[in-house]
Formats: C-alpha cells, sequence, structure tokens
C-alpha cells in the first residue's frame, strides 16, 4: 500500500488532461485533413478523371479517407479514457485529502505507508472507565480512517486498472493493415468496449422528439463536448432535428462509413439478413456513398449533407444540395411509391434541377437549398399504395424534420416549400394536416393520387400558396380519388393548379419544361403559371395546356 498512498498524495491530474487535449487535437486534426482531402483533392478529381489509373487512385484515395476517420474515433476514444480516469483519480485524491484531514483533527497519526495509528497514551488505567472508553473511540475513528484511506486507494487502483484496459484496445496497428476491411467497424466497437471497461453510463442524449429541445442540448455543450459527443456517437448526432445541418452531415457520414465497412468485411452472423439482402444493403449505401463522393469538389452552394441516414429495410436518406441552416429558400422534396435508397441518385439529380430551375427563377444572389427527404418507408408497387398507412406512418417524422430545418436556421429565416411526388404527396398532405403542420410557406402537389384529406385549407398553409399539377397523360389519375381522397388539381380543393407541359408519371423534371420552371418559381418565392381549376368533374385530370 506503501507505494499507491505515496503516488496518491502526489497525484496531479493536470498531466493526464493534457495528454487528452493532444489526443482530442489530434482528432479534430483528422477531422479537418479529412474533410479537406475529400474536398480538395477526391471530390475535384472525381467525375474528371477515369480509366484504370483513376480506380487505383481513388481506392487509395478512399482509404486515406478512412483511415483519417479511424484515427479521429481512436483519438477522440483515447481523450475520453485519460480525462475520465483523470477525474476519477482526482475525486480519489480528493477522498484521500479528506481522509487525511479528519486524521489530523482527530490527532490521528498516518504512517508513510498509509497506515493509520493511535494517539499515545501517558499512563493507562485500567480501572479508570472514562480512559477506556476515550480509546474505544479513538479505535472507532482510527478505523474509519482507515476505511477512508483504503477506499480511496482501491478506487485510484481501479480507475487506472479500467483506463489501462481501455488504452489496450486502442492500438496503432488498426492503421498498419494496407487495406483490410472492417477496420472501421472495428473503431465503432472499440468505442463501446471503452465505455464498457470504464463503466461508463450511457451518455445524455436527448430523444429526437423535440428539435428545439435538441438544439438547446447541442449548444449548452463546449466545442470539446461537441467534438467529442459527434465522433464517439455518430448515430445518435446525426438523427437529431434541429442540430446545425453540417453537424449532422459529419456524423451521418461517419455512420456511412462504418456501416458500410462493416458490410464489406463480410460478417452477416447476427445479422438476421439473408445473404441478398446483406449484399443489397452494400449496394444501396455504395451508391449513396458514391454520389456524395462526386460532389465533395463542389463549391458550398452545391454541396451534398447527408442530414439523414437508417440503412434498415430498404433504406431512409436524407440528403441536401445546399445548406438549409443559411439558404434563402428552401424546399424539401418528398419521393413517392418504389423509392429506396437505391434510388437516391435519382433523387439528387431532381433536386439539382429543382435547386438550379429556383436559383434561375428568384432574384440574382439568392441563395436556395432542396432537400430530398426520404425518411419514410415509400410503398412498393403493391396494395399498400392505395392505403394512407405508410403516410400516416411517416407524418411525425416529416413534421420534426421540417420543424428542426426552422430551428436550426436561428434568426435567419428561409422562404420554405415542401413538395410532393406521386404517393410523396400523400404524405405531405397526412404531415402537413396533423399537430402545427410543416412550418411551410408553400406546398407542392405533383402527380398526387390523394393528400389523405378534402381540402387545403386542412393543410396549416395558405390555400392561396398551395399548388397542384399533373400531366395529362400521367396514369396515376387512375388512382386519384379512389381511396386517398379528391384530385387536389380540381378547384373545389381549394388551392391552385400549376400549368404542366411534360409527359408521364416522371418528367416532372424535365430541363427547359414549364413544369420544372414551375416548381422553381415557387421554391423562389414567386408566382408560377397557372391553369383553370375549375373545370371538369372530381377526378378528372388538368391537362396544362
Amino acid at each position: 500500500m506503501s507505494g499507491d498512498f505515496a503516488l496518491l498524495r502526489r497525484f496531479d491530474p493536470a498531466g493526464l488532461r493534457a495528454a487528452a487535449e493532444g489526443w482530442r487535437r489530434l482528432s479534430a486534426a483528422a477531422e479537418d485533413a479529412n474533410g479537406l482531402h475529400r474536398h480538395r483533392v477526391n471530390g475535384p478529381l472525381r467525375g474528371h478523371w477515369q480509366g484504370r489509373d483513376a480506380d487505383s487512385a481513388f481506392f487509395t484515395m478512399e482509404s486515406t479517407e478512412q483511415k483519417l476517420e479511424i484515427v479521429r474515433v481512436e483519438a477522440e476514444s483515447a481523450a475520453l479514457v485519460l480525462n475520465t480516469v483523470a477525474d476519477r483519480m482526482d475525486q480519489a485524491r480528493t477522498n484521500l485529502s479528506n481522509a487525511l484531514q479528519r486524521a489530523d483533527e482527530w490527532h490521528l497519526p498516518v504512517a508513510d505507508d498509509g497506515t493509520v495509528g493511535l494517539p499515545p497514551q501517558a499512563a493507562p488505567d485500567r480501572h479508570d472507565p472514562d480512559a477506556r472508553e476515550e480509546r474505544q473511540g479513538q479505535v472507532v475513528l482510527r478505523d474509519q480512517v482507515q476505511d477512508r484511506i483504503h477506499a480511496a486507494l482501491a478506487a485510484a487502483r481501479e480507475a487506472s486498472d479500467q483506463g489501462a484496459r481501455a488504452l489496450g484496445r486502442l492500438g496503432a496497428d488498426i492503421l498498419a493493415r494496407p487495406r483490410v476491411f472492417g477496420a472501421a467497424a472495428e473503431s465503432a466497437q472499440d468505442v463501446q468496449d471503452v465505455a464498457k471497461d470504464l463503466g461508463l453510463a450511457a451518455p445524455y442524449i436527448p430523444e429526437n422528439k423535440d428539435p428545439r429541445q435538441s438544439a438547446e442540448w447541442w449548444k449548452s455543450l463546449t466545442p470539446e463536448q461537441q467534438q467529442n459527443y459527434t465522433a464517439l456517437h455518430p448515430e445518435e448526432i446525426g438523427r437529431l432535428d434541429g442540430l446545425p445541418s453540417t453537424v449532422r452531415d459529419r456524423a451521418n457520414r461517419l455512420v456511412l462509413e462504418q456501416q458500410l465497412d462493416a458490410l464489406k468485411a463480410g460478417d452477416a452472423r447476427g445479422s438476421g439478413m439473408t445473404a441478398d439482402e446483406y449484399h443489397q444493403r452494400e449496394t444501396n449505401l455504395r451508391v449513396l456513398k458514391e454520389k456524395l463522393d462526386q460532389r465533395d469538389g463542389a463549391d458550398q452552394q452545391h454541396r451534398l449533407l447527408l442530414l439523414g441516414l437508417d440503412p434498415r429495410g430498404d433504406g431512409k436518406a436524407i440528403v441536401s444540395t445546399g445548406n438549409p441552416d443559411t439558404a434563402d429558400h428552401t424546399a424539401v422534396l418528398v419521393p413517392g411509391t418504389g423509392t429506396t435508397v437505391k434510388e437516391m441518385p435519382g433523387q439528387i439529380d431532381r433536386i439539382n434541377k429543382l435547386q438550379d430551375s429556383a436559383k434561375d427563377a428568384g432574384p440574382s444572389g439568392e441563395t436556395v437549398a432542396v432537400v430530398s427527404w426520404l425518411g419514410y418507408d415509400a410503398p412498393e408497387v403493391s396494395t399498400s399504395v392505395m392505403t394512407p398507412g405508410r403516410a400516416e406512418g411517416g407524418a411525425e417524422d416529416m413534421r420534426r424534420f421540417t420543424g428542426g430545418l426552422r430551428v436550426s436556421e436561428g434568426d435567419h429565416r428561409s422562404h420554405l416549400t415542401v413538395i410532393g411526388h406521386s404517393y410523396g404527396t400523400t404524405a405531405v398532405g397526412a404531415a402537413a394536416a396533423g399537430g402545427q403542420g410543416l412550418q411551410a410557406d408553400d406546398i407542392v402537389a405533383i402527380a398526387s393520387p390523394g393528400m389523405s384529406t378534402d381540402n387545403a385549407a386542412n393543410l396549416h398553409v395558405d390555400p392561396d400558396h398551395f399548388w397542384a399539377g399533373t400531366a395529362a397523360d400521367d396514369n396515376i389519375s387512375l388512382a386519384t380519388g379512389l381511396t386517398l381522397g379528391p384530385d387536389p388539381t380540381l378547384g373545389a380543393f381549394g388551392g391552385q393548379t400549376i400549368r404542366i407541359d411534360t409527359s408521364g408519371h416522371s418528367g416532372y423534371w424535365d430541363p427547359d419544361s414549364e413544369s420544372l420552371a414551375n416548381q422553381g418559381r415557387i421554391i423562389a418565392g414567386m408566382t408560377p403559371s397557372t391553369v383553370d381549376n375549375h373545370r371538369g368533374e372530381p377526378g378528372a385530370i388538368v391537362s396544362g395546356l
């Protein structure tokens, strides 16, 4: 005990905390380096450099970015361990100091090895009951102090042992392998194991129920704490509506890397997935990552932000072109039937076109962000497309997302437009009609089979700012007015009908079309061209001609 007693008395947490700060700086540097590499090296080369040499180079560059992410997570984990051990050791030292202070107050001698003695007695009188009682009291006090010293030393040893085990998991050999799939996933597992080694309870992270509460919690953290949460708990941070979009993007990118790495490692045990499902999930995430990578070299206005990711099942993803927190105009496009993460590249192409169209329509210099919101389980082409169940199931999530956009933009208020396509209009209708609505300035229904409500006035938006349009030959007309509500392009619905000049169910984003231009005008806060919506019988198709 003597060595531990002396060491704990002299313990100074400053050394461990300085080391932790060094690891935290390394973690931040790795994150910054990864961002610079993505935006200034890898991103600009994507789409311009092709061939075998390019494939080999991109493989190596992706490996470099993965290693930087591993350094980021491992270094942040090391900082967590060192700070935790420093705090616990410092508390043990404080407890020891308090015990020694009690010993001094009670005149109990403490030897150099931490053994507590009794004060000397002059001439003990065995027949003096008062002397015996006093001595017994001193023995009790001595035992109390000794127990406190033992407890402080035990706590210090436990903290030291836990820290040693946790740090032992964080070895540089994870970077020594040239390209072994599973390293990023292994690093993510290290975080969980380190927390177990330290006996840490799960940190408090708000449930994703109130974007304003989440934002206030985030702002209450120090920059160091924010860095720690983003690196060590990316899945929880990435899904919190109300947090800055750039923070969610960093967290979700890390989740994407870790998920892909685990899938590429090929370990499907315990996943509950078949081999085909395992392969499909990997393919879906790979397609999404490649699309994100292609835009890493773009300017801030056209850079993609990954605002949400859920790889389970067919997958869910929320991607923005431009930053909705700072844009003058923001649109949210909600896709319809059959849309999964696999189709996200096509959805990104659509939001690109909407962004360009809105910039052309609006005043020069105003910025536009457009979000593809696949935050619900879009129905397959089956009977589920004729029922409102999937729309209602995603309604609260959509309301929380758009409410989160209002929170994350702060004092800067963006003009917000929500656009639904096909069954996506049903989802928009269910969300807008419930709770406090979508907090949108304009709502657009493109090729709607019905919006689960019978009047625009129910959507928490000025009916003069509700717009609907359907192509004359769009087969969605076969479903409109049947089970999902009346045709919103008709006057009885209470909104306005925009001019549509494209053909079919997927042509609404054709270049140089009035269909696309009208959506761009609405996003930019301008007036689109409309047609008379007071003609035709219920269920009739507006020609747009």
